[in-house]
């Protein structure tokens, strides 16, 4: 049995920005995976201490009043987000984990809290570049078109929603076991050794490609 059929948690983040250092989560979801099944799941809504600019509003639906009006206090839903990752001593799944668990971490050392050090993180997006590397164009390797490719589907209200997303993750992942089962014979902690080696070899890429285009 794999350690994907054992479990683990696909996680999201929605936020103010794309700054992971002064950026804030407004909202979160953890969707838990045991046996390729959903078995439990959390959303969190959080009162945050800046402004949601109208930018992410516009692509999360998440206003600065909704927050302030329904959201939790940051600190505790920050420590109720830390808790549901850690508790379970699972492997966290995030589409770009890049950003999701580096701004996740920001956030939490910001209100005194201890990182994620020592979590398994998974990183799907990682995976498809790695395994498929001919698809073209960046805009082919987001959230959406990537699960299509996989034969997955979400409704299109639901996108860019923390819970819908990090469902279609964890479904995502499971559509990669079946693609490249070779991946996951292994425990999660050598794939996860291996992700930040070809993210690495994957970033030194781009940037060469980027090298070598003409001026604008």
């Amino acid at each position: 049995m794999s350690w994907v059929d054992q479990g683990f948690i696909a996680f999201d983040t929605e936020t103010t920005g794309v700054d992971v250092v002064t950026d804030r989560i407004v909202s979160a979801a953890a969707v838990e995976f045991r046996g390729g099944v959903e078995v439990d799941s959390r959303e969190w809504l959080i009162k945050v201490d800046i402004e949601i600019p109208d930018g992410a509003s516009a692509v999360h639906g998440i206003t600065n009043e909704m927050s302030q009006s329904q959201g939790l206090d940051q600190t505790e839903a920050l420590a109720s987000i830390r808790e549901f990752l850690v508790s379970r001593n699972l492997p966290v799944v995030c589409f770009n984990s890049q950003f999701d668990r580096k701004i996740l971490d920001s956030n939490l050392e910001r209100v005194g809290l201890a990182s994620l050090t020592g979590v398994v993180d998974i990183c799907p997006y990682v995976i498809d570049k790695q395994m498929d590397k001919f698809v073209k164009g960046t805009a082919q390797r987001r959230l959406q078109p990537t699960v299509a490719r996989y034969g997955l589907e979400l409704n299109e209200a639901d996108w860019h929603g923390a819970l819908a997303d990090s469902r279609i993750t964890g479904l995502l992942l499971l559509a990669q076991q079946g693609r490249y089962p070779q991946l996951f014979a292994s425990e999660p902690t050598e794939l996860a050794q291996s992700l930040v080696l070809w993210r690495e070899e994957q970033d030194a890429s781009f940037k060469a490609w980027l090298a070598k285009q003409p001026p604008r």
